[in-house]
C-alpha cells in the first residue's frame, strides 16, 4: 500500500495533468485503490473508496458530459481531488496525534 503522502502526490499529478494524460491518471488511481486489499484502516479506506467512486463520473469530453447529469468536467474533478487531499491531510494529522 502506498503511504498517504504518496497518495496525495498521485492526486497532485492528476491536478496538474492535461487530457488525455489526466484521464489515464484518474483510471490508474482508481485501479490502485480498488485493487489494494492492504488498506486496513476503516477511515482511510472510506476516504479513498469514496474518492475513487466519485472519480468514475469524470468526463473530459464536454459533449459526453452533457449526456448525463451525473457526469462532470475538469473543474469539478479538481474540486473533488482537492477535497480528497484535504481529507487525507486531516487523516494524517489525526493519525499522528
Amino acid at each position: 500500500m502506498k503511504s498517504t503522502v504518496e497518495i496525495i502526490e498521485s492526486l497532485n499529478y492528476i491536478l496538474v495533468a492535461l487530457h488525455p494524460e489526466r484521464t489515464e491518471l484518474v483510471k490508474k488511481f482508481q485501479n490502485e485503490i480498488w485493487d489494494d486489499e492492504s488498506i486496513q484502516d476503516e477511515k482511510l479506506n472510506e476516504i479513498l473508496s469514496e474518492l475513487a467512486y466519485d472519480l468514475d463520473f469524470y468526463e473530459p469530453n464536454e459533449e459526453w458530459e452533457m449526456e448525463s447529469i451525473n457526469y462532470y468536467g475538469d473543474k469539478h474533478l479538481e474540486e473533488l481531488i482537492k477535497l480528497g487531499m484535504q481529507k487525507l491531510e486531516e487523516y494524517n494529522k489525526a493519525s499522528l496525534s
